[in-house]
């Protein structure tokens, strides 16, 4: 088959239609047409139009990759689930991951140093609810002990730090007093309040004793 003419498509100006004497035989993307250099005159055979066809499958999957890269950074996992989403097969997906990781544009390890840093600065949790979206964003559990142990030498972090003055905004808002039952109460509302946010018992604790709030209760039965 020869091809007898190439025409950019009417509603995707980013496309071309290539017909092979006299009849349309595939769609591509600029790209690839410009990757592949081919010009009206040019043989094109079954063969090559299924390596034209695997080549602007990849490109469609490098680009919607690119496009959600470009709204967030997103794990590996988040990436191929998203691109399965969108029915590109393994080993397309394959080849679109590798690339972005050489490129440097997907790495779970500065993902997840970044997430916890803008999750801190945000809003202030602990370290199991840290933990927790992580592991739901589908990075690696050991890569995750990995960045959660450096979070004491972040600059400007330190989850003892967070979660106290966290603790302090929520004694702020409630009536203070100096009963037993008035302490109980601000006991419980502090650990309450650190529990949801994700910080360990041994920071609450700590919370605790910092504000003379501390007590041999069992917090389980808060």
């Amino acid at each position: 088959m020869r091809i007898t003419r190439i025409e950019t498509q009417k509603k995707r100006r980013d496309r071309v239609s290539i017909f092979a004497d006299g009849e349309y035989v595939l769609g591509l993307s600029k790209e690839t047409l410009l990757r592949a250099a081919l010009r009206v005159g040019d043989e094109i055979s079954p063969s090559r139009i299924t390596a034209l066809t695997a080549d602007e499958t990849l490109h469609q999957a490098r680009s919607s990759a690119l496009r959600l890269l470009a709204r967030r950074p997103r794990s590996e996992r988040e990436l191929r689930d998203r691109l399965k989403e969108n029915e590109f097969d393994d080993d397309t997906i394959n080849r679109v991951i590798a690339g972005l990781t050489e490129a440097g544009l997907v790495n779970d390890a500065e993902f997840a140093r970044m997430y916890v840093r803008n999750a801190l600065t945000l809003r202030p949790q602990g370290e199991i609810q840290l933990r927790q979206k992580l592991l739901l964003l589908g990075v690696a559990r050991p890569l995750i002990d990995e960045v959660l142990r450096e979070i004491e030498i972040l600059p400007g972090v330190n989850e003892e730090q967070m979660a106290l003055t966290l603790a302090r905004r929520t004694l702020a808002k409630s009536r203070s007093g100096t009963s037993p039952d008035d302490q109980r109460k601000r006991r419980q509302r502090v650990t309450a309040m650190l529990a949801r946010r994700g910080y360990a018992w041994t920071v609450i604790n700590r919370v605790l004793k910092s504000l003379d709030l501390s007590t041999a209760e069992d917090p389980h039965e808060l």
